[in-house]
C-alpha cells in the first residue's frame, strides 16, 4: 500500500532519528570501552582505508558476483521445481521426500566439507548462496501452485483456453504473490549464506579482511566490514522490492486485460 507524502516523510524522519540514536548509544559505549566499541569516526577512517587499499572493493565485487549468480540460479531452479511439484502430482510424490530431507539438512554445518569439494573461491560462495536461497523459493512456489482453484483450471479447459492464456490469467495471478514472498525470503537467506561463507573462508574476500583486522586488534576495521555486509543486504532487499513492485503492477494489468 502506497504511503502519502506526509506519512512517508514522517517515516523517513523516524528512521533517521532512530539511526542517530543508535550512533549516539554506540559513541557512549565507546567512551566506556573504546577497544570493544570503536568510535564512529574511527570506523569511517578504517572503511576509507579498506576501500583505498582496494581490499574492500575486491571483496565487494567478489561477493556481488557470487550472490547474483547463486541467487539467480536459485530463482530458476526453485520456481521450476515448485511449479513442477505443484502442477504435477507424480513430480510432487517423487520429489517431496528428497525436498524434505534437504530442507532439514543443517546447511551451514556442511560448509567446511563443501570447502574441500569446491575450494575457497567463487564456486563455494555460489553453491552456498544457492543452497540457502533455493528452499523458500521452492516451498512458496509449491504452495502457490496448490492454491490455484481446481474449478478455474477446469473452467478454462471447458472453454478450450490455450495453455498460454491459462498460465497468464489463472496460474500467474495466483502464483505471483507466493513467488514474490519466496524471492524475498530467499534474498535474505542468500546474503546470510554469503556472510557465513565469508566467515568460514577466511583466506579471501570479507573473511580475510575480518581476520586481518581482528588479528591486529583493530575492531574498527571489523565493524566497517560488518556495516558493508549489512548495506549489501539492505540494497539487495531494496532492489528486490523494486522488482516486486513492477511485477505486481504487471500482474494487475494482466488481470484487467
Amino acid at each position: 500500500m502506497a504511503l502519502n507524502p506526509n506519512r512517508r516523510r514522517d517515516q523517513r524522519l523516524m528512521q533517521a532519528g532512530f539511526g542517530l540514536l543508535l550512533v549516539g548509544l554506540w559513541t557512549v559505549a565507546g567512551l566506556l570501552s573504546p577497544r570493544i566499541f570503536p568510535y564512529p569516526w574511527l570506523i569511517a577512517e578504517a572503511m576509507i582505508e579498506q576501500f583505498a587499499s582496494g581490499a574492500m572493493t575486491a571483496a565487494l565485487a567478489d561477493a556481488l558476483q557470487a550472490i547474483v549468480v547463486g541467487y539467480l540460479l536459485a530463482v530458476v531452479v526453485g520456481i521450476g521445481i515448485g511449479l513442477g511439484m505443484g502442477l504435477n502430482d507424480f513430480v510432487e510424490a517423487f520429489m517431496d521426500p528428497y525436498l524434505d530431507a534437504l530442507y532439514a539438512l543443517p546447511f551451514a554445518a556442511i560448509i567446511p566439507a563443501m570447502i574441500l569439494w569446491f575450494g575457497t573461491g567463487f564456486q563455494i560462495r555460489v553453491v552456498v548462496v544457492f543452497g540457502f536461497a533455493v528452499f523458500p523459493i521452492v516451498i512458496n512456489t509449491l504452495e502457490g501452485a496448490r492454491s490455484i482453484p481446481q474449478n478455474l483450471s477446469e473452467l478454462a479447459q471447458s472453454f478450450d483456453a490455450g495453455r498460454f492464456y491459462t498460465i497468464r490469467h489463472i496460474i500467474v495471478p495466483y502464483e505471483l504473490p507466493y513467488i514474490l514472498a519466496g524471492l524475498r525470503l530467499g534474498s535474505g537467506l542468500a546474503v546470510r549464506g554469503l556472510v557465513v561463507t565469508e566467515l568460514l573462508v577466511a583466506v579471501t574476500g570479507f573473511g580475510q579482511l575480518i581476520t586481518q583486522w581482528s588479528a591486529a586488534f583493530r575492531m574498527e576495521g571489523v565493524v566497517s566490514v560488518v556495516l558493508v555486509l549489512m548495506a549489501l543486504g539492505v540494497l539487495f532487499t531494496w532492489g528486490l522490492g523494486q522488482v516486486e513492485k513492477r511485477a505486481i503492477e504487471w500482474d494487475v494489468s494482466a488481470v484487467n486485460n
